[in-house]
């Protein structure tokens, strides 16, 4: 039978067949590229193209895929460079928050780039865009502005003539708008649940447990589909502000006045080892600067039956 006789069914099943083949043999191709390569050569191919298996990763992730694919271990990394072993966790887990502040972020991301032989100003530019610690590497090496060598010219007469084109402006604009539109009154947007963090939480009403809090309480915000979230120090510094992945948990640090903030409150809930403690807000609303030491007592209440029938709580951050 000639191919101009195959039915449509057959034309696709061959079709199939065909593409089937080729994957397999593109995917074998590729397998056999990699078994080739020494252990230098696939680490910096997954820095250039910073993806593993296809999957694509943060500068983090690369660190810790370059590290495994030069055979090397944390506890390697720690004693060649003198760097602790909990540093160089935080700096792959990209939990920079963890860190002392002051400079010692670069330093770090300089001294384990320098010792996977990555080049190192690549590493700390790629790595601070993704966390968000620019502002760190920018006090740590200050770059001098293009002009700034000449003497400035004074901004008055500039700044003064602006300003009273938009006082004019604005003059006109409200004139117009009482205009056309009188009276609008902006009705407030649905599903917000504002929280102050340093005096309430989502659940002040809640009793607070008399019952001693156990140490290293392993207190942790998981991730029950994608959501964004922020996570805030006592003075403000930000230690997390990202879209975490489904199964993706925090462990934030307790007793230190931190707060969260999320646009979907039951898309993340406490938990404490396998036990659930609850949400962190009701469901699709936003919650803002939300008491992380709040949820101590709670978490402990929850956990406390589990660690006992476990010997205890052995957990660790």
């Amino acid at each position: 039978m000639t191919h101009d006789d195959l039915t449509p069914e057959q034309d696709r099943d061959d079709a199939g067949l065909m593409a089937s083949q080729d994957a397999s043999a593109h995917a074998s191709e590729t397998v056999s590229a990699d078994a080739d390569m020494t252990p230098r050569e696939r680490a910096m191919e997954i820095f250039r193209t910073r993806e593993f298996e296809g999957e694509p990763l943060r500068m983090g992730q690369v660190l810790r895929r370059v590290r495994e694919a030069l055979g090397l271990e944390i506890a390697d990394i720690s004693r060649a460079t003198l760097m602790r072993k909990d540093y160089l966790m935080w700096i792959e887990r990209m939990e920079v928050g963890e860190l002392p502040r002051g400079g010692y972020l670069t330093a770090i991301l300089n001294t384990y780039a320098k010792h996977l032989q990555l080049p190192e100003k690549d590493v700390i530019r790629i790595y601070s865009q993704e966390c968000g610690a620019v502002e760190e590497v920018h006090n740590d090496a200050p770059v001098p502005k293009i002009g700034g060598i000449a003497p400035e010219k004074s901004k008055w007469p500039l700044a003064l003539a602006a300003a009273a084109v938009l006082v004019a402006l604005g003059a006109g604009a409200l004139g117009v708008s009482q205009l056309v539109r009188p009276n609008v009154e902006l009705a407030p947007e649905p599903g917000v649940v504002a929280v102050n963090g340093a005096r309430d939480s989502l659940f002040a009403d809640t009793a607070k447990s008399d019952r001693p809090v156990p140490k290293n309480l392993p207190l942790e915000l998981a991730a029950v589909r994608q959501g964004w979230l922020e996570v805030r120090g006592a003075d403000g510094t930000i230690f997390r502000s990202r879209v975490m992945a489904a199964g993706e948990s925090y462990f934030p640090r307790l007793q230190a006045g931190w707060t969260v903030s999320a646009r979907d409150g039951g898309a993340f809930e406490w938990r404490v080892g396998d036990v659930t403690v609850g949400p962190l807000g009701p469901e699709g609303a936003q919650v803002f600067s939300v008491s992380i030491d709040d949820q101590i007592g709670r978490a402990a209440d929850a956990a406390t039956p589990a660690m006992a029938a476990n010997g205890g709580n052995k957990a660790t951050r």
